[in-house]
């Protein structure tokens, strides 16, 4: 019986709400054929290679995901039957008795809404179907499962995935220290990207807090892969069929580094935040590449040529304290930064309307909970 993890498979990888586009563009960049944008999502096809390139390079996904099967499920019995069925047929080689398996659900658009029933009775189905193939079933371990599943209910319809990046690709590794309100990794590399920035000239963050949206900007420029200091090995590296040859064969393979010697320039008025820039900086490889000073944003100098200037204004609660720092903040990037690209990523009621500035282009985002918008300006 043929293994799922054989040949092409349909690859998912998964994102934050209004990086749609931005995910794609990264994807096309893997060497895959067909791509289809989705809600939150891109799905794409491919092998093994871009799988592991999916986990190594994309910067804005928040997991890589693959298609397993999917059946019509208007009830809790449609559902448990749909996944026994799979897991008795073409799902049986990969759902061995002998390898552990996990199963997280969620629900849109259905009748079954508790996603901890949804994902009891699938996992009700899928044993059923292992005992009927093979005499036994697998244990179900929560924690570092062989095979982390994940069910999506959308509607009428459950798709089964098989989770191939474990822990979510935003823990990249170097934020040892955060901020009162630190920016996702996914979404400071997603400012970056929603840029157009070529990757050349120095950085600037004028409010760096943890410098989340410098260390985004000079992985990029630098060329380096967003895991590569991640911690915890990806859930695909216990799969069947894994290569470890191919997997390094993959961290091997060249990258575009269009600003080998960028330049972070950092700044905050908050002594704590710089402590923890310093930090996470460090633990990233890229203190020799930064400087960072203390002071008021709005007065903050320029260095030296042009480049990317982005910035997290504080919002919401944390800008309660700067009334009007969205016209200073917009009279420092047009009086002091001509010629430069900026990304700013704006929140709160106005979402950043204040600025005085018109953007080049607005992304909405989400911010976690919050609704955001990318800003990017071209300034003159």
């Amino acid at each position: 019986m043929a293994d799922p993890l054989t040949g092409a498979m349909k690859l998912v990888g998964t994102c934050a709400l209004g990086l749609e586009e931005l995910l794609e563009a990264e994807v096309r960049g893997l060497g895959v054929e067909t791509v289809s944008r989705q809600r939150a999502a891109v799905e794409f096809s491919g092998g093994w290679r871009q799988l592991l390139r999916a986990n190594w390079r994309l910067r804005t996904a928040n997991r890589v995901l693959v298609e397993l099967a999917s059946w019509r499920a208007t009830d809790g019995d449609g559902l448990a039957e749909g996944a026994r069925r799979a897991a008795r047929g073409p799902l049986a080689a990969l759902l061995h008795p002998d390898r552990s398996f996990a199963i997280a659900a969620s629900s849109a658009g259905s009748e079954l809404r508790d996603t901890r029933w949804v994902a009891l009775r699938a996992k009700d189905g899928l044993v059923d179907g292992q005992r009927e193939r093979w005499g036994k079933r697998s244990d179900v371990a929560r924690q570092d499962p062989d095979l982390p599943l994940r069910l999506r209910l959308h509607g009428d319809r459950a798709t089964l995935f098989l989770d191939a990046s474990g822990e979510r690709l935003d823990a990249r590794g170097y934020r040892d220290a955060a901020t009162e309100a630190p920016v996702r990794e996914t979404l400071a590399a997603a400012c970056v990207l929603a840029s157009g920035w070529d990757g050349r000239g120095p950085v600037v963050d004028p409010m760096c807090g943890s410098a989340t949206l410098l260390i985004e900007a000079a992985s990029y420029a630098l060329g380096r892969s967003p895991a590569a200091l991640r911690r915890e090995p990806f859930a695909c590296e216990r799969f069947p069929n894994f290569s470890p040859q191919l997997w390094a064969a993959v961290k091997e393979e060249d990258w575009r580094a269009p600003g080998p010697e960028v330049r972070l320039h950092g700044n905050d008025s908050d002594p704590r935040a710089l402590a923890a820039a310093r930090r996470n900086l460090e633990r990233a490889r890229l203190s020799a590449h930064a400087t960072l000073t203390e002071g008021d944003a709005f007065a903050m100098t320029p260095p030296v040529g042009t480049g990317l200037v982005v910035v997290n204004p504080p919002y919401g609660e944390r800008a309660e304290a700067q009334p009007g720092q969205w016209r200073a903040l917009g009279d420092l990037l047009k009086r002091r930064f001509a010629g430069w690209r900026a990304a700013v990523l704006a929140g709160g009621e106005g979402l950043g309307k204040e600025i005085g500035l018109k953007p080049k282009r607005r992304w909405p985002v989400r911010n976690g909970p919050l609704e955001a918008r990318i800003l990017v300006f071209e300034l003159y």
